[in-house]
C-alpha cells in the first residue's frame, strides 16, 4: 500500500514536471490514430471547386432571398456577351452573308434573340462551325429557360409555404387578439362566434335577408346607417388567434371541427376571412406587432398552458410566467408603436388575463383609460370555478341556470348603452335617457333588465349609490349608462304596448298580496324557510386552499349558509390532520367532540350546530369512503379533480371523477338508504359529464337532481369572454357570487316567499310579485321545478302554478329589515368576493 502512495505521489508532482511524463508529438499521434482507423481515406474530408461554389451560393442565397435570381441574371447576361463574341468572329471569316457580321452588337442582338425565341431558320451556312454554335445558343436558352422557370416557381412555392405557414403581417384594426393556446381557446372562439352570429341575424332580418345572399354589401349597409349598431366590438371585429404552439394547419383543423359542432355557418363566420391564424410567440414584442396587437380593440391572453410548464421546470417558483411576460410585451408595444397619429392607446383597448394563480404583483403592469376603465384585467378563474361548485351544492339545480346566463349561444348577461337602447313608442335610439331604470324595463318583452353601470363610478360606490344589479328603480338614466340585461339578443325585442300589460301584472300582484297575508310572514321568516337539513361530501382538495385559508373559508361559508343545525361537511383529502386542524381553528371554528376517527369542529357563529369533519385518505379507495357513506346519509357530494400534493393531467382529473363517482354509485346502492345524492363533479373534457354514472333517484324521490357537472374549460372560456365583450359592467357582474351580506345575489327561493301556492298565474305577475317585495331590491329570473329542471326566462305572458317544493330563481339585494328603505352599506371587513377578486381591477376591494 504504501509504494502504491509513493508512486502516485510521484505521478502528482510530475504534473508541473515536463521532464517527468513525455507527451506524443504530432507524428505519433498521427500514426497511432492511422491505425487505428484503417488505411481507407475518406472521400468527404477533401473540398473541392464544386464544393467551395456551392458554400458560397448557400451563404450568399442565406444572407439574401433573391441571390439566385441575381446569379441567374449575371450568369446569362456574361453568357450572351461570349455567344455574341464568339458568333461575331465566326461569322467573320464565312465568306458569304451572315446576320451579326458586320458588328459585334448585331451579333450579340443576334445570339439573345435565339436565346430567347429559339426561333428555327435554314439560312446558317455549313461553315466554321456555325451550325453547332447555332444549336448551341438554342440548348442554352432552352436550359436559361428551364432554370429561370424552376426558380420563379420555387419562389412562389416558397411564398405560398409561408402564407400558409402562418408567418404574415395581419393587416386588420379594431380586430380581437387571441394570445396563446389551450384547453379553453376554442370554447372562446365559439363564444365570440356566437356573439357576432346574433348581430348578423339581427342585421340580416332588418335587410330583408339580403347580408345574407350579398356580404360585401354589408360595408354599404354601414355606410347608409342602416345597420344596428352593436353592443361591443368583438360582436363586429374579425378575430386573429396567434401562438408558437400549432401550425396553422392544425388550428384550423381544430377550429373547423369544433364550429361545424357548435353549428356555427361559414357564412357568418369564417376560417382564413373572418377567424385569421397565425404562428407566432405572443411574448415576442416582433411577433406581437405582425398581428397588430397595437390595432386590436380587445385582447384575450390564454397562457396558462405555457404557464404550467414553467412552472412545473422551475419547481414551483415561478407563477404565470409566460402571461406576465406577455403582458408586458404588450406594453412595450402599445406604447412604441401608437395605434394611429392622435393617440397612444386605442381608447377602446380591453385586454383579459387568464391567471393560472394568484398573483400578487400583476397590478404593477396594469394601467388605465384616461376615463378611469381598467386596460389590464387579470382572472384567476380558479376562484370563480370553486365558487360555482360550492354555490351549486349549496344549492341543487343552480348550476345550468348559471351556466346559462353566461353563455352567449343563449339567453345571457348582456349589456346595451342607454343611447344605443331602442325603446319608445317610436322605437328610436335613447329614448330610455332621462327616464327612471323602473319605467324603462316594463318595456321589454324577451329581456329582463337587472342593472345599470355609470362609467367611471368608483366600484365601492357603485351599490351605494342605487346602481349595480337589483339597481333602485327611481335612479335616472343618462346617455353614457350601461344597462344590463338578460336575454336571448345583444338588442333587446321592444313592445311599447308591454307597460301597460306590466302595470296589469303589478296590479295582479298586489291584489294576491293582499287576499294571501301569509306571503310577506314566509319571506320575513326566510332565513330558515329555504335552508337545508343535509350533509355534504368533498372528495379532493385545492392546493391554494393551505396558501389562503380564507378561500377555504369562503367556500365553505357558501354551503353552510343554506343550512340548518344538525348539517356537516365532511371533507376527504390527503391533507394532514393536524395541517388541516390549523386552518379551520383560523377561521374562527372550535373543536368539536369526533366522531369515531373523525376528527370533527363546530362553526362560528351565527352557524352554531354545523359541523366541519375531516378525514384523512383517497376518496378513490372503498375503504376510506365506504364507512362515510354507511354511517351518515350524505345528501350532496363535491368531487374535485385535484388532489393535495399531486398535480394530475386534464384527463387524469376527469378519470379520477369518475372513478369516485361510479364508487359512490355502488356504495348508494349498497346502502339501499333511498336517500337522492347529488353529485357536482368538475370535468376539463365535455365527454366526461356524458360517461359519468351518478347515483340513481331512490324510489319516489321526486325531489332528486341529475348531476351537476362544471365544465372548467367552458366555464373559464365563457367568463373570458364576457369580460372581454362588456369589461366595464365585470364589478357587476361580481355580485352574483359575493358572500357579503349586502351583496346582490343569486338565490333559489321557495315560491312561496312571493306568491301563493296551488293558483294559476302568468308569469308575468310572478316577476311584478318579486319586484315589489318590500325589504329586498329583487328580480325573477326564471323557476327551478320541483323535479330539477329549470327554466330560464319563460314568457311573460305563460300560465305558471307552483307546489310547495318549486323554487324561484332570483336575483336578491337584501337591506337592513329595520329600515328597509335604507341601501345597503358596502362591507369593510370581509374578504372579497372569488369573482370579485377575479374581475375587479387589482387593489379595488371587491
Amino acid at each position: 500500500m504504501a509504494s502504491v502512495l509513493n508512486r502516485l505521489q510521484t505521478i502528482g508532482r510530475g504534473f508541473g514536471d515536463k521532464k517527468t511524463i513525455k507527451t506524443d508529438d504530432v507524428h505519433a499521434a498521427a500514426e497511432e490514430t492511422k491505425a487505428a482507423a484503417g488505411k481507407s481515406k475518406n472521400t468527404l474530408s477533401s473540398v473541392g471547386w464544386g464544393d467551395r461554389l456551392r458554400y458560397v451560393v448557400e451563404n450568399k442565397t442565406a444572407e439574401d432571398g433573391n441571390y439566385p435570381f441575381y446569379l441567374l441574371t449575371y450568369v446569362t447576361t456574361l453568357t450572351l456577351l461570349a455567344f455574341g463574341l464568339v458568333w461575331w468572329y465566326a461569322s467573320n471569316r464565312y465568306d458569304g452573308y451572315v446576320y451579326g457580321q458586320e458588328n459585334y452588337a448585331d451579333a450579340f442582338f443576334a445570339g439573345m434573340q435565339l436565346i430567347v425565341s429559339q426561333g428555327y431558320v435554314d439560312e446558317i451556312p455549313d461553315k466554321y462551325g456555325l451550325r453547332w454554335f447555332y444549336w448551341l445558343m438554342i440548348f442554352f436558352g432552352v436550359v436559361i429557360f428551364a432554370v429561370l422557370v424552376g426558380f420563379i416557381t420555387d419562389a412562389i412555392a416558397q411564398s405560398m409555404d409561408a402564407i400558409k405557414e402562418g408567418h404574415t403581417a395581419v393587416a386588420e384594426a379594431g380586430h380581437t387578439l387571441i394570445l396563446g393556446w389551450n384547453e379553453a381557446t376554442l370554447r372562446a372562439v365559439v363564444q365570440i362566434s356566437f356573439l357576432r352570429r346574433q348581430y348578423q341575424q339581427l342585421n340580416e332580418r332588418k335587410c330583408f335577408g339580403l347580408l345574407w345572399y350579398a356580404k360585401w354589401l354589408t360595408p354599404a349597409f354601414s355606410m347608409l346607417g342602416l345597420l344596428e349598431r352593436p353592443s361591443t366590438s368583438i360582436a363586429v371585429a374579425n378575430i386573429v388567434v396567434m401562438t408558437d404552439t400549432l401550425s396553422k394547419d392544425e388550428m384550423h383543423r381544430r377550429l373547423e371541427q369544433v364550429l361545424a359542432e357548435r353549428g356555427i355557418n361559414p357564412r357568418r363566420t369564417k376560417i382564413g376571412r373572418n377567424i385569421i391564424c397565425r404562428v407566432g410567440d405572443p411574448t415576442n414584442v416582433n411577433d406581437l406587432i405582425r398581428v397588430g396587437a397595437h390595432r386590436a380593440a380587445a385582447i384575450l391572453v390564454m397562457m396558462t398552458a405555457q404557464d404550467q410548464k414553467e412552472e412545473d421546470e422551475s419547481e414551483g417558483s415561478i407563477q404565470n410566467g409566460a402571461t406576465l411576460r406577455a403582458v408586458l410585451a404588450l406594453r412595450h408595444v402599445f406604447f412604441t408603436n401608437p395605434w394611429d397619429r392622435t393617440r397612444e392607446v386605442n381608447p377602446d383597448l380591453r385586454v383579459v388575463l387568464q391567471m393560472s394563480n394568484k398573483s400578487e404583483y400583476v397590478d404593477a403592469a396594469m394601467f388605465q383609460h384616461n376615463n378611469g376603465n381598467p386596460v389590464i384585467i387579470p382572472m384567476d378563474l380558479t376562484l370563480f370555478m370553486n365558487s360555482l361548485m360550492f354555490k351549486c351544492a349549496a344549492q341543487p339545480g343552480l348550476s345550468s341556470i348559471l351556466l346559462n346566463i353566461i353563455d352567449f349561444e343563449g339567453t345571457a348577461i348582456r349589456r346595451r348603452k342607454a343611447k344605443n337602447l331602442r325603446s319608445g313608442p317610436n322605437n328610436k335610439y335613447g329614448d330610455c335617457i332621462g327616464k327612471t331604470f323602473g319605467e324603462m324595463r316594463k318595456q321589454f318583452t324577451r329581456a329582463v333588465f337587472i342593472g345599470i353601470i355609470k362609467p367611471g363610478m368608483p366600484v365601492e360606490e357603485i351599490a351605494s349609490s342605487g346602481y349595480g344589479l337589483c339597481p333602485d328603480q327611481s335612479t335616472v338614466i343618462d346617455p353614457e349608462d350601461l344597462l344590463i340585461f338578460i336575454g336571448p339578443r345583444s338588442n333587446p325585442i321592444h313592445d311599447y304596448k308591454m307597460t301597460a300589460t306590466f302595470d296589469g301584472y303589478l296590479k295582479t300582484a298586489k291584489a294576491l298580496a293582499d287576499a294571501n297575508p301569509s306571503i310577506e310572514s314566509n319571506r320575513r321568516k326566510r332565513q330558515m324557510v329555504s335552508k337545508m337539513l343535509s350533509n355534504v361530501l368533498v372528495c379532493g382538495w385545492r392546493p391554494d386552499w393551505q396558501d389562503d385559508y380564507r378561500r377555504l373559508h369562503d367556500r365553505m361559508m357558501e354551503i353552510v349558509r343554506q343550512r340548518q343545525p344538525g348539517s356537516t361537511i365532511t371533507f376527504v383529502n390527503a391533507v394532514d390532520e393536524d395541517e388541516f386542524a390549523a386552518l379551520v381553528l383560523k377561521m374562527g371554528l372550535r373543536k368539536a367532540r369526533d366522531d369515531g376517527e373523525v376528527r370533527c369542529y363546530e362553526m362560528h357563529h351565527p352557524y352554531r350546530g354545523i359541523f366541519i369533519r375531516h378525514v384523512r385518505g383517497d376518496a378513490a379507495k372503498p375503504n376510506v369512503i365506504g364507512p362515510i357513506i354507511e354511517g351518515s346519509t350524505i345528501h350532496t357530494a363535491i368531487i374535485l379533480g385535484t388532489q393535495a400534493n399531486i398535480r394530475l393531467g386534464h384527463r387524469h382529473r376527469d378519470t379520477r371523477v369518475l372513478n369516485i363517482v361510479l364508487l359512490l354509485r355502488k356504495l348508494w346502492s349498497v346502502k339501499a338508504e333511498g336517500v337522492p345524492m347529488h353529485i357536482v363533479g368538475e370535468n376539463q373534457e365535455d365527454m366526461t359529464s356524458r360517461l359519468a354514472l351518478a347515483p340513481k333517484r331512490g324510489p319516489g324521490a321526486a325531489g332528486g337532481h341529475e348531476p351537476d357537472f362544471v365544465n372548467s374549460q367552458a366555464v373559464a372560456a365563457r367568463a373570458l369572454v364576457q369580460t372581454l365583450a362588456y369589461p366595464i359592467i365585470s364589478p357587476a357582474v361580481k355580485d352574483l357570487f359575493n358572500e357579503a351580506e349586502d351583496s346582490a345575489d343569486i338565490v333559489t327561493t321557495f315560491a312561496s316567499e312571493y306568491v301563493p301556492l296551488n293558483v294559476e298565474m302568468k308569469f308575468g305577475v310572478v316577476r311584478a310579485s318579486v319586484l315589489r317585495a318590500q325589504g329586498e331590491r329583487s328580480i325573477c329570473i326564471g323557476i327551478l321545478w320541483s323535479n330539477g329542471d329549470p327554466a330560464l326566462l319563460p314568457p311573460h305572458d305563460s300560465d305558471v302554478k307552483f307546489c310547495d317544493t318549486d323554487r324561484l330563481v332570483v336575483l336578491r339585494r337584501l337591506f337592513d329589515a329595520a329600515n328597509p328603505e335604507q341601501p345597503p352599506k358596502p362591507s369593510g371587513d370581509e374578504p372579497g368576493s372569488p369573482l370579485g377578486r377575479m374581475m375587479s381591477i387589482a387593489g379595488v376591494r371587491a
